[in-house]
């Protein structure tokens, strides 16, 4: 008579592994104010107008601020005979300390490294042939709950209304 292969071991472990990873997937979406903050940073430095989705009711408004922001640096590029794309950094290092957290107001601290980005590839060649600088970032995020979400408020990178 053949043996009969037993696989209800094999069942289990794999349909453990898939509800611990569902879970781990559902902890994972669930947004927090250091999420918030380091997606607003790499928005801010790749130059990129999807920053406002982070930004509180406040500053948000009419899109004035971001949209100042990158004409600005549009300018900046163009006096130096380049295309905006060459001012982008991306973080390549980038460290969140929470200083202070209550149910609806958090502030974030970040400090880290970003190099210039003009394409991923091109960073990636740099840093291996050691090219190009890193660039230091240290900066407190003020976030607020808006609306039940984290959102980046007061004078985030030196960003304001009034400037």
């Amino acid at each position: 008579m053949p043996k009969k292969l037993n696989l209800a071991p094999f069942a289990i472990v794999i349909g453990i592994a898939v509800v611990l990873q569902l879970a781990l997937i559902g902890v994972d979406l669930q947004e927090t104010p250091a999420k918030v903050a380091k997606r607003f940073a790499d928005a801010y430095y790749a130059i990129d107008g999807d920053m406002q989705d982070y930004l509180c009711s406040d500053l948000a408004q009419d899109g004035e601020l971001v949209g100042d922001y990158l004409y600005t640096k549009q300018q900046e590029a163009a006096m130096r005979g380049m295309r905006t794309s060459y001012l982008r950094h991306q973080i390549t290092t980038a460290h969140l300390q929470v200083v202070d957290k209550t149910d609806d107001r958090a502030t974030i601290h970040l400090t880290g490294t970003t190099r210039v980005c003009i394409h991923p590839a091109f960073m990636i060649i740099g840093k291996l042939f050691k090219i190009g600088h890193d660039y230091p970032m240290d900066e407190t995020l003020e976030l607020v709950k808006d609306n039940g979400q984290w959102r980046v408020c007061g004078n985030p990178f030196g960003l304001s209304p009034q400037g």
